[in-house]
């Protein structure tokens, strides 16, 4: 994340890099217009079922069947390209970039943000697993009863330095609730 100290959406120079943020934030705070779009390549569509089955496989994993497996998770995956995560969400309405922080974000909620990524990853059962040996489920929560939860994806850009090397890790974060059940026996 490099230091700006101004707008890459309206121009506008500021005294600071937090004056920068403050002003994304209240300006530009839905901002989908990504400035430097033209340099991302498309990804295949190799590129994206990959990185699509990796965060499937890794969500899965945080998936449980006790009580003590319900509640808040965090999914990271440190080497999520930029292209991928901007093709699979920039259409979405939740959509949005800051320039400042070159930080994306997308969110989706209840029943209609679980139907809409059945569609994105082509696959309906990612959102699920099921232990047939004690016929209970661990899921991730979206709607319930009484409310609607989100699911929230990031993606972000971190460089670490060791003795004059750089290491850019392109960050995916996903934050999500998951609950489980006894399935009924049929």
């Amino acid at each position: 994340m490099t230091n700006k100290t101004y707008c890459e959406l309206c121009f506008k120079n500021f005294a600071s890099y937090k004056n920068l943020v403050i002003h994304e934030r209240n300006v530009h705070s839905n901002n989908k217009l990504i400035p430097h779009f033209y340099i991302l390549s498309q990804p295949t569509s190799e590129q994206i079922i990959y990185y699509i089955n990796s965060f499937i496989i890794l969500l899965k994993k945080k998936l449980g069947f006790s009580r003590h497996a319900i509640g808040k998770k965090h999914l990271l995956i440190d080497t999520f390209p930029e292209n991928v995560f901007v093709y699979l969400f920039k259409n979405e309405e939740t959509f949005k970039y800051s320039p400042a922080k070159r930080k994306y974000q997308c969110n989706f909620e209840g029943y209609a943000g679980i139907t809409r990524l059945n569609q994105l990853f082509c696959y309906n059962q990612w959102s699920f697993r099921e232990n047939p040996h004690t016929n209970t489920k661990g899921y991730v929560l979206l709607e319930d009863y009484e409310n609607k939860y989100q699911i929230k994806f990031t993606w972000s850009q971190t460089i670490l330095s060791e003795n004059n090397r750089e290491l850019i890790l392109e960050r995916m974060n996903c934050n999500f609730i998951t609950d489980s059940v006894v399935m009924n026996v049929n």
